[in-house]
């Protein structure tokens, strides 16, 4: 199958370089997400013409549009892709309407396109107005039809939710995820937020200071996150401690977290390959890996026996299946309960629990 997208590039802005390579398959939606700086506009401006970079080859659905080797470098009129940014960029001056048609020939098939992604948007009755009497959620979904009746090989999405509250955000995030299956167009969403990633992505590539540091497919990101940013982004607990020499046995390592000895399972990295040395380290694990106990309740010995501790119920936070309780170990945790088992176990603000953690579950990150 011819790739959507295919990029590889270097690019310098003072002392920051950028340096990404990946391919994105026909039809596929990929969210480039990554803290702020970390250079995911900057990727995204570049594929679209608006940036060029010291080094790099771009092809977009089998065309060539960048080889800096070849001083081959087309503009962005001429790469056929549609570019939703952040502050949607609608022309004040002209009609709904009217911004559709701009840049378009005007032909009766280009009027006849426009007409049906009002109408699959729901904006159809807007199609007068000028941006200035639309609300946030319409003028997105103006500029989600202007990027769709362009005959664009790929769509481009800068944080296509950042002004919007977050109520309209949740609905226009799913009104994206249609949008997009129904355009069935190679897309890239640029997000920082990991929401927008699993609504709306076929694989999630994360960049981290100019660099690519994980890409998988949602379920493969959202169960084993490489890196403490993403296991962040992620829900996951974070913590920071001392990676001990040795261990209790020979597929363990100790790691100190304040006066706590976690013991966990190998001694690799997140990608599982190298053995990590002593020093400063992460762990990981998802909220739904952490089991509380009634305090002074016995061991569990189907768990790693070490890794059970005291915790104190600071918040109790209900979700739409299970409760997050939010505990002070000496260090912020999370963990997640399903109601009957909250009411069993007397869950509380204010209360002692016992915390149990299987070795086999964290993730140590340098």
């Amino acid at each position: 199958m011819t790739a959507g997208l295919s990029l590889d590039l270097e690019i310098r802005q003072g002392a920051f370089t950028l340096r990404a390579e990946l391919t994105v398959a026909a039809g596929e939606v990929l969210v480039l997400v990554g803290p702020s700086g970390s250079g995911k506009t900057t990727c995204l401006r570049a594929v679209a013409g608006l940036a060029r970079p010291h080094r790099g080859r771009i092809e977009i659905a089998g065309r060539t549009v960048l080889d800096t080797h070849k001083g081959y470098d087309l503009p962005p009129w001429s790469r056929r892709v549609g570019l939703v940014f952040q502050d949607y960029a609608l022309f004040p001056h002209l009609t709904v309407e009217q911004n559709l048609l701009y840049g378009t020939r005007g032909r009766p098939e280009d009027r006849r396109r426009a007409g049906e992604w009002l109408a699959a948007l729901g904006i159809t009755d807007l199609s007068q107005r000028k941006p200035s009497a639309l609300s946030g959620g319409q003028r997105q979904r103006v500029a989600l039809a202007r990027a769709a009746v362009t005959e664009s090989d790929l769509l481009l999405l800068d944080e296509p939710f950042g002004s919007l509250d977050a109520a309209t955000r949740r609905t226009v995030r799913t009104e994206l995820r249609n949008f997009l299956q129904r355009a069935g167009r190679t897309a890239v969403v640029v997000s920082h937020d990991y929401l927008d990633a699993l609504t709306l992505g076929d694989r999630i590539a994360v960049l981290e200071g100019g660099k690519l540091s994980q890409i998988g497919t949602r379920e493969e990101v959202l169960r084993r996150p490489r890196t403490p940013f993403l296991a962040a982004l992620t829900g996951h607990n974070v913590l920071e401690g001392e990676l001990q020499a040795g261990g209790t046995a020979s597929d363990l390592r100790e790691v100190r977290v304040g006066p706590l000895v976690f013991h966990v399972a190998g001694g690799s990295g997140g990608d599982g390959t190298e053995p990590l040395p002593t020093g400063p380290v992460f762990l990981s694990f998802g909220p739904q890996e952490v089991t509380l106990m009634r305090e002074g309740g016995g061991e569990d010995s189907t768990l790693s026996p070490r890794n059970q501790f005291a915790a104190r119920v600071t918040e109790i936070v209900p979700l739409p299946d299970r409760l997050r309780v939010f505990l002070d170990a000496g260090f912020p945790l999370m963990a997640d309960i399903v109601p009957s088992a909250a009411a069993a176990l007397g869950i509380r603000e204010g209360v002692r629990v016992r915390v149990a953690i299987k070795s086999t579950a964290i993730e140590i990150y340098r």
